[in-house]
Order: C-alpha cells, then sequence, then structure tokens
C-alpha cells in the first residue's frame, strides 16, 4: 500500500497542535513533562513525537528544564498567538524536508478557467464547512474547501497553505439537515484535549442571520488560513474571563479557576498570595511553594510532595471553626500551591503590635479557647499540627482564632532510608516545640506535644513573652490574667510527656474549674465573636 503523502501544511499543524497543548497544559496546571506529553499526543501525529520535539527545540519555540518540563518560549507564545506563521512554515520546510511529499497539495476535481464542476463533492463527513470558519456568512454562495490528494489516517483536516486564502468554487445545492446539536454551544472557544486525536464534526447548517454564529474548529489549521475579516474586526477567539475582575492591574490567572494577586507574606516553604476563586467571586489565600525546594533534590523533590498532599488531605477533613478551611491543592503543577479560606491577620502580627505587653485577657482566653477546641477536632480525626506558633494562628474578619499548616514540619522531615535531611522549617517555631519533637528517636509523639505549643502560646497572649525554664507565672507578670491558669499553664509545658496533660480533653477540664462562675460558658461550648473586625 502506498504510504499516504504528507505535506508542510499538515506537520505545521501538528506542530502547532503541540505548542497549544503546552500552553493549555501550563494555564490548567497539568504536566508538561516530556514523557506525558509524548504519550498525549503522539497518536494525533502523522510523523514520530520525537520529530516535532527536535524540531521545536532547535528553533527555539520550547524550552525543557532539568526536570523534562516542558515550556514555550517567546516565540513559541508568539505562534500560538498567531504570529510568525510565515517564518514557522519556512523552518517546517527547511527541517522535515525529507520527509513532506515534493509535490503540493492536489484538489479533488480541480478547475481550469470557467470550467463547470464535474466532479461531486467529497462526502460532508469529511470536510470542514465554511459555516465553521467563517461563521456561515458565505455558506450559501460557495462550497466545502479543496481536500488534499491524500491525507493520513490519524486527523482530518484541509491541507491550506498558511496565511492564504482558500480557492471557492460553486457546489451544487446541499439539502437542508435537522438542526444540529452543536449550535447549541454556547461560547465561541476550542477547548484541546490531552490524549484526543482531533476529529472532524458532522457539518453545521448555516444559521439565519440573527442567530449567534457558533465557531466550531477541528484543526489547529483551520483559525488561521481560513478567509476572515481584517483581526481588527474579528479577533481570534480568547479563553474566556471568567470574572471582570480577571483584568485587574497586577493578576495573573491561575489554573484558569483562580486569579494570582500581589504576595501578601512569605515563609519558609514559599509564598502567599491574595487571590479570587473565579467561579464564585470568592477571595481566597493562594499558598505557592517554591523555596522549600532548593533544599532537595529532584528525587527528594517527589517523597516532599507526596507528603505535602497528604497532609493538605488530611486537614481539609476536618471542618471546624477553629481550623483554617483548606479549599484545593495542586501538587503536580510546576510551582505547587494550595488554595486556603482567606485569613485578616495573625497572631504574630498582634503580639508585635501590643509592644511586648501581650493582649487583652478576654481576648487572650477567647482564642485560647478557639484554638483548644480546634485542636480537639483534630487530634479526634487523627490529625496533629506538632508546628504551633503566632504564625499558624489566624484570624478571620470577625476576630475568631484559626489554626493552619498542619503537619508542615513533616513534609520536610528527616528519613535516611529515603534520603531525606534536616530541614528546620524557621528557628522561631522551636520554643513551642515539645522536647520529643526535635528527639527523634522518641516514640511517636502524638496529641501532648501539640498541649505543649499550646501552653506556650497562653503564656505568651498574657504576658508578651516567651517563657524560659524559671520564668514567673502568668500572673506574677499580668496582674490582670486568672491566677487559676497558672498551673494549668505549668502542666501543659512539662519536659516530660508522663507530667504533662495527655490531651486537650484533660487541659480543658482544669480550665474550665478555674472559672466556677462559669462566665467561659462549659465545657463543649465555643465562643465565637461575630463582630466585624478593622483592617
Amino acid at each position: 500500500m502506498t504510504k499516504p503523502a504528507i505535506h508542510r501544511d499538515t506537520v505545521s499543524g501538528e506542530a502547532l497542535l503541540i505548542l497549544q497543548n503546552l500552553r493549555e497544559n501550563g494555564r490548567l496546571g497539568r504536566s508538561n513533562k516530556l514523557a506525558d506529553v509524548k504519550a498525549a499526543l503522539e497518536p494525533s501525529v502523522s510523523l514520530e513525537f520525537d520529530n516535532y520535539f527536535f524540531f521545536l527545540r532547535k528553533f527555539h519555540y520550547i524550552a525543557m528544564d532539568r526536570e523534562a518540563q516542558l515550556k514555550l518560549t517567546e516565540q513559541g507564545e508568539k505562534v500560538v498567538g498567531g504570529d510568525l506563521q510565515d517564518r514557522f512554515a519556512l523552518e517546517v520546510d527547511e527541517f522535515f524536508a525529507d520527509q513532506l511529499s515534493a509535490e503540493e497539495p492536489t484538489h479533488i476535481g480541480r478547475l481550469e478557467e470557467d470550467e463547470p464542476l464535474s466532479v461531486p463533492p467529497p462526502p460532508p463527513e469529511l470536510l470542514l464547512d465554511e459555516a465553521e470558519v467563517d461563521g456561515g456568512a458565505q455558506a450559501s454562495q460557495v462550497g466545502p474547501p479543496p481536500m488534499p490528494a491524500s491525507r493520513t489516517h490519524r486527523v482530518a483536516m484541509p491541507a491550506l497553505e498558511l496565511g492564504m486564502a482558500a480557492p471557492q468554487v460553486a457546489s451544487p445545492p446541499i439539502p437542508t439537515p435537522q438542526p444540529s446539536p452543536w449550535q447549541d454551544v454556547p461560547e465561541p472557544r476550542r477547548e484541546t484535549l490531552i490524549g484526543l486525536p482531533p476529529s472532524a464534526p458532522p457539518p453545521v447548517p448555516a444559521p439565519p442571520p440573527s442567530a449567534p454564529q457558533p465557531l466550531v474548529i477541528t484543526s489547529p489549521l483551520a483559525a488561521a488560513p481560513a478567509p476572515m475579516p481584517p483581526p481588527s474586526t474579528t479577533p481570534a477567539p480568547a479563553a474566556p474571563v471568567p470574572n471582570a475582575a480577571a483584568v485587574a492591574k497586577g493578576s495573573t490567572d491561575l489554573d484558569l479557576r483562580y486569579q494570582k494577586f500581589d504576595p501578601i507574606g512569605t515563609g519558609p516553604l514559599g509564598t502567599v498570595f491574595k487571590g479570587r476563586y473565579n467561579a464564585l467571586g470568592l477571595d481566597i489565600c493562594i499558598k505557592e511553594l517554591k523555596d522549600i525546594f532548593g533544599y532537595f533534590s529532584f528525587l527528594q523533590r517527589g517523597e516532599v510532595l507526596k507528603r505535602l498532599k497528604k497532609e493538605l488531605c488530611a486537614q481539609a477533613q476536618v471542618r471546624h471553626p477553629g481550623v483554617v478551611q483548606i479549599i484545593d491543592q495542586n501538587v503536580e503543577s510546576t510551582r505547587p500551591y494550595f488554595v486556603v479560606e482567606l485569613m485578616r491577620g495573625s497572631l504574630k502580627e498582634k503580639l508585635e503590635s501590643s509592644g511586648g505587653k501581650g493582649i487583652d485577657v478576654p481576648h487572650a482566653l477567647r482564642t485560647f479557647l478557639q484554638l483548644a477546641y480546634g485542636l480537639r477536632a483534630a487530634h479526634a480525626a487523627g490529625l496533629t499540627h506538632h508546628n504551633l506558633k503566632p504564625e499558624n494562628v489566624l484570624f478571620d474578619a470577625y476576630g475568631n482564632a484559626k489554626l493552619a499548616d498542619f503537619g508542615m514540619s513533616r513534609v520536610v522531615e528527616v528519613d535516611a532510608t529515603k534520603g531525606m535531611p534536616q530541614v528546620f522549617m524557621g528557628m522561631g517555631g522551636m520554643v513551642y516545640m515539645a522536647p520529643e519533637l526535635m528527639n527523634r528517636g522518641a516514640k511517636e509523639p502524638g496529641p501532648s506535644a501539640d498541649v505543649y505549643g499550646l501552653g506556650i502560646l497562653l503564656y505568651e497572649m498574657f504576658t508578651g513573652q516567651i517563657p524560659g525554664r524559671r520564668s514567673p507565672l502568668p500572673s506574677e507578670v499580668n496582674p490582670e490574667a486568672p491566677s487559676g491558669l497558672d498551673q494549668l499553664f505549668d502542666k501543659a509545658t512539662q519536659d516530660k510527656r508522663e507530667q504533662r496533660y495527655p490531651d486537650v480533653d484533660a487541659m480543658l477540664e482544669d480550665f474550665y474549674k478555674a472559672f466556677p462562675e462559669r462566665e467561659y460558658l462549659e465545657r463543649g461550648s465555643l465562643i465565637v465573636s461575630s463582630d466585624p473586625q478593622q483592617d
């Protein structure tokens, strides 16, 4: 059997398809690793995928980093945007010269001037109707685009010269088909599906002039070469903007679902950004991990991401007023990130603004209870924090305290069997860590390690100071602090676990004993503020 001819336009279109998929993957946060892209797109191209890869890399349309992640260069972005088409076609000719057919594409029923059409048009299921490209404006005067002499079995697209209009020929009348479900597509947008070869849909009849004109594209070449009005009057369809604020200054799209605005903080793991969840118009917080990977090799990175996803999924299961809600995560992205509800400040900021005096006692007691009940709910779900510190105590718009970043210390925990080095996530958190958390030879730390951290936070809220070995009790530093909580603090912060509260429930029992008048309600009742806080 004769091998079908492969022309420049076919190869150009398939190379463009690869670039479009790389850009779409980047927008959606999907993997752009060479092996993944090759496995997904090789069934959709006429030549070996490696040929396209070497071509795009040789002419600097794509780049590849040390992790085999592909990304578009500035030139690649321009080609996808419709620029540099002539140059792109010439480079395809140069690189694929030995693999392309020497003949120009021939057309079925080629006409000499004034010669009537004597050959019936090809079957409509193999054609891209003019109405699909031109919006149906000339569908009643012109027939389908000319067909190439041959095509591969993998793609069904017309062989059109890039940047040239297709010749127009007269066609016999075509019976009006039944209404097509394609006409109900609401938005003129092409979705690129990884792993699926492009296929031609049934022909779409020309709708009435007053009806919306759907645009259905089955080939990456269809949008560029077809005769269209000047770009200034009919711009090429672009990805829709889900929210009007997407064009706001300083914002970038992340996964098409979120917008990322200016950074609002940094930490040992990476950078925190204010963002927006487009579908709901909801303000959110995006935590993008980057800096932490500087401590690990490529192979160790996979273990870190595996641990991170495990901890995020575990925290997401805890739905409680005292725990920051996890909304989403994408650790497979080039820059892994997770999305949480937007909070309005941290305990660290409140302590710093107090000038070393701590926060007012009623506020400190309410914050303590909210954190205690948040920990209690997490422990009941089998989740411990083990990294309590003021930076991880956040406040919502009503001034209620919530715990964030459960288990982040476990994400970078040393593991000799997997070659994981010891990494400390900031020295500021070590004073809140129970001794067993620093002794990796000890038995598995449990809830009592969080009790220790909560006791240190309680002292700091009352006094504005970090307790030492022989520090005075809270009420001795701050006379307004309830003296009944002195012993609670002392027992919660014992170095030996067997002398410490075993869990939060035991700590709460002593808390309520210190307030016989029940001014802080009964055990199990959580005090929540409903007064909006000033920003």
